[in-house]
């Protein structure tokens, strides 16, 4: 069973384009609708990398026990594994924006980064993070692991 989908703006029947719904008179026959899912080659000094998740290690070494686990710490282009279950912070982003010139040293997004670091730290996952909004707050937050994508 179709559904007959509706442009929102004339009313007039939608049509399916390479995977994408187009109204035909709202919008010009020039326009490649797959054009706005590739990169800016004119932004040739930025690269879109994706974010594998954290990573989170054992208390006190460098054994990865769940997560992102890169086969050359130096080399983040040669690829990683995942062990046990992927990894996420809670505001990660998928696709992140960087300079090509930092390829080889960014390899997840900062929220990803950020929450990878505070796993790693000696005071564990619920230690306090003052905060300039609330800065009477003094109550530890437990951390929730998030194993999909938000």
């Amino acid at each position: 069973m179709s559904e007959i989908r509706t442009c929102i703006n004339c009313g007039r029947r939608l049509v399916r384009r390479r995977g994408v719904w187009l109204c035909l008179q709202c919008n010009s026959p020039e326009i490649d609708s797959t054009a706005i899912f590739k990169d800016d080659p004119e932004q040739a000094d930025y690269v879109f990398i994706e974010c594998p998740g954290a990573t989170l290690y054992e208390a006190g070494t460098n054994n990865v026990i769940a997560g992102v686990s890169f086969h050359d710490d130096d080399d983040p282009g040669k690829g990683y594994e995942i062990i046990g279950k992927p990894v996420f912070a809670p505001n990660h982003t998928h696709r992140r924006r960087i300079k090509r010139e930092a390829l080889g040293s960014i390899r997840r997004c900062q929220a990803c980064q950020d929450y990878t670091i505070r796993m790693r730290r000696r005071e564990g996952a619920d230690f306090f993070i003052p905060s300039y909004k609330h800065p009477g707050r003094k109550k530890l937050k437990s951390i929730q692991h998030l194993h999909y994508e938000p």
